[in-house]
């Protein structure tokens, strides 16, 4: 058995593959038809919607066959994704790549294959529509015509769900952006509006104690109402495709010291202590702006759920290529039940020490822009003192 070779470019192969996100899905009708009608014009009795992912080939849609998937190492269409046309071997037998094959020696007995390479919108092949039979068979040009046709359906097919699922997404997080703006972003108004009132129709008879508590809750609520504005408008952008990641060789210390700068009255008024220990030298592959938005949100969630006269430490480190940028605080921590899903998800949120709305935007922004980046975020299960949340990211090349 001669395996087939990897892909010129597999891991954006893989990466597209993935992109559908319909492996291990369930059946679906309009593709199991396109599968009959390629095992009915090609007159065989196995056909397959079959997606070649990193070990294994699995299927999507079957005809005549029970199995879900099998290894890649044994798998006809590894070899009929590196063709630009169909690939067909019309005896088994007389192939030295496969006559040996399991598959052939054994359960299903291959000896005729012809696969169609399923090419993705972005010219990626990510399977083939293939037909099998457990007698020699060759196609004529018709047959030849008709497959490759309905392997472009089949990912006209897998486009449309694609998009579909988009849409549905799309459409639940526009119900939680219409929900936040319902309510969350009007309660932070409507407290703005209210203390400014009272100390606009007051002023000349409150005590300055009073006044400064009054204007400590304006601030507050001006910040509340400032971090939310800023997480849907950079949410929005995100969701329409307009943030692009610009990397260039970065300080790492300057965007921490702008950004805790730009935050001195959040910590003020929780009288947060915030320590950052970060090397001047320390330089990485970064966006300055998606870098700084992600420190801020991050300190942001710190701040929500570290009590009054807590402390935030922020470390920046290198190491074996990598610089890991470190924010710890002495808060609440993370409910078990959505770490998991933390920066890929807009999870539900907790209200923060001093009953800070949550939102689940801002951590899921952090998730994309790191990703963005070539680098993640990842959160110390572990640490049990609060919450510890490390950025990772390439090193600038020395």
């Amino acid at each position: 058995m001669i395996s087939a070779e990897l892909h010129p470019e597999e891991l954006q192969r893989i990466d597209e593959l993935l992109r559908y996100e319909v492996l291990d899905t369930e059946d679906e009708k309009v593709l199991d038809e396109l599968t009959q009608l390629a095992s009915v014009i090609c007159g065989t009795s196995i056909s397959l919607i079959s997606l070649v992912d990193k070990d294994r080939q699995w299927f999507k849609s079957r005809v005549g066959l029970n199995a879900n998937e099998t290894p890649r190492d044994m798998a006809f269409c590894s070899h009929a994704i590196l063709q630009d046309d169909v690939f067909e071997v019309p005896d088994t037998l007389e192939d030295e790549r496969f006559v040996d094959n399991p598959l052939v020696t054994g359960s299903p007995d291959i000896r005729f294959y012809a696969g169609a390479p399923l090419v993705s919108s972005n010219g990626m092949p990510i399977g083939t529509l293939c037909v099998i039979d457990t007698a020699p068979h060759k196609l004529d040009e018709k047959q030849q015509l008709a497959l490759n046709t309905l392997a472009k359906q089949v990912v006209s097919q897998l486009e449309l769900r694609l998009r579909n699922r988009q849409l549905e997404r799309m459409q639940a997080d526009q119900e939680k952006i219409f929900a936040i703006l319902a309510h969350d972003l009007r309660s932070p108004f409507n407290g703005i509006l209210g203390l400014s009132k009272l100390l606009h129709e007051n002023a000349d008879t409150l005590d300055p104690e009073l006044i400064a508590e009054m204007s400590d809750g304006i601030l507050e609520s001006s910040l509340t109402f400032y971090q939310l504005l800023d997480e849907i408008l950079q949410w929005s952008r995100n969701q329409l495709g307009a943030v692009h990641a610009e990397l260039k060789a970065t300080a790492l210390k300057p965007l921490i010291t702008e950004t805790i700068d730009l935050m001195g009255d959040s910590f003020n008024l929780k009288k947060i202590t915030v320590k950052h220990d970060t090397n001047e030298n320390i330089t990485v592959m970064a966006d300055v702006n998606l870098t700084k938005t992600i420190i801020r949100n991050l300190l942001s969630n710190a701040i929500k759920y570290t009590p009054e006269h807590g402390s935030i430490h922020i470390e920046a480190k290198s190491n074996d290529g990598q610089v890991k940028l470190v924010i710890t605080d002495t808060g609440k921590g993370v409910p078990q039940e959505i770490q998991d899903q933390l920066f890929s998800d807009c999870v539900a949120s907790h209200c923060g020490t001093q009953g800070e709305s949550g939102y689940g935007l801002g951590l899921s922004l952090c998730g994309d822009f790191a990703r963005k980046q070539q680098g993640y975020l990842s959160l110390d299960k572990t640490y049990t003192d609060g919450a510890k949340l490390t950025l990772n990211f390439p090193e600038v090349s020395k």
